[in-house]
């Protein structure tokens, strides 16, 4: 897993299950998700504590000091 970029002005940092990376300047959500080994369709997402739904993640560009998280979602009832 390479979650590293190059050291350089373009490199901003998140934060991924309390873990801290430098990802890509306009690193997507869909994008680090690949970036991680999770298959799309296994994981929910949320981005500072607010949940972001599978089809709008390749638009969701990542800011500096994000924090993101990746879960199994829980279905039944």
């Amino acid at each position: 897993m390479n979650t590293r970029a190059d050291a350089s002005d373009d490199a901003i940092p998140v934060q991924v299950a309390g873990q801290h990376l430098q990802l890509p300047a306009g690193c997507t959500l869909a994008q680090l998700i690949e970036r991680l080994g999770h298959a799309p369709q296994d994981v929910a997402t949320a981005v500072n504590g607010g949940f972001v739904p599978r089809d709008v993640r390749a638009g969701h560009r990542l800011q500096p000091g994000d924090q993101v998280h990746c879960f199994k979602p829980i279905v039944g009832g």
